[in-house]
């Protein structure tokens, strides 16, 4: 118990302390990447994960079979959180591209030479301003968008990438080239809402799935029997607990695959 109350609270550390880049933003500094600190759920499900394996080493075989069920319910509820995470992550990056295309293809409209264009868009788009800077520096704009473009939920980037390249190379209005840009991701955009929203139903329906054991269970106390005592009780019960459990979160996770497939995901 003492490693895992030293684990723990070495978890605990890392967590509440500030990173270097939260340092940096502290000091008046601008970041220089986006924070990878773990969200706080998938924080305090590994630490119940520790708890659940060290205990159930120190309660013996029944300990252990439990544990062992514990943990993979933990994972899959972990791998859960960690997508639903990069979906909203994602979605909100997809919004935020959007955004700054209409925003620079205004400022182009009414006058801006694309340098500057690009530039105060930048401002009150985060995602544009590393481009922005280089662009700033000498550097080319298409090259760092098409760069930035291969960060998760940033593909649209690649779009104003090709506009401004096309722009430079033929002559052609820039302007153009962004609107059109801008409506592409704006209906890719709203596709991918209405494809979210239809797979919802299904990936609530593989949670509901996993969670209908519990109601056998409540069946069995109310017929009489001692399903729990069963599962932990005997070697037979801790095999069907943990195919039973293995099983569950097999299928929550080959839904929500099946869904990030239907998206388009990896």
């Amino acid at each position: 118990m003492t490693l895992v109350a030293a684990v723990l609270a070495s978890w605990a550390v890392w967590w509440w302390l500030p990173d270097g880049d939260a340092l940096r933003r502290l000091g008046g500094e601008p970041s220089v990447r986006p924070a990878r600190r773990l969200p706080r759920p998938v924080a305090v499900l590994g630490a119940a994960g520790l708890v659940i394996v060290a205990a159930g080493v120190m309660a013996g075989p029944s300990g252990v079979a439990v544990s062992l069920a514990g943990t993979v319910v933990t994972g899959t509820v972990l791998a859960v959180l960690v997508r639903q995470t990069e979906r909203r992550r994602a979605a909100a990056q997809g919004a935020e591209i959007v955004k700054a295309g209409e925003a620079m293809a205004g400022l182009l409209r009414v006058g801006r030479v694309p340098s500057a264009a690009l530039a105060e868009a930048a401002q009150d788009a985060p995602v544009l301003r590393v481009a922005a800077a280089e662009h700033a520096a000498g550097g080319e704009a298409a090259p760092a968008l098409r760069r930035l473009a291969e960060r998760p939920g940033c593909a649209g980037l690649a779009e104003l990438a090709d506009a401004w390249e096309i722009a430079t190379r033929t002559g052609a209005s820039l302007v153009d080239a962004v609107d059109v840009a801008v409506q592409r991701l704006a209906a890719q955009e709203e596709v991918d809402r209405v494809v979210a929203t239809e797979l919802a139903a299904a990936r609530l329906s593989g949670i509901m799935m996993a969670v209908l054991p519990l109601v056998g269970l409540g069946l069995g106390y109310a017929l009489g029997g001692n399903p729990v005592g069963f599962l932990i009780g005997q070697p037979v019960g801790w095999v069907c607990l943990n195919v039973g459990v293995g099983l569950a979160c097999a299928g929550v996770a080959w839904i929500d695959a099946i869904a990030a497939g239907a998206e388009g995901r990896p």
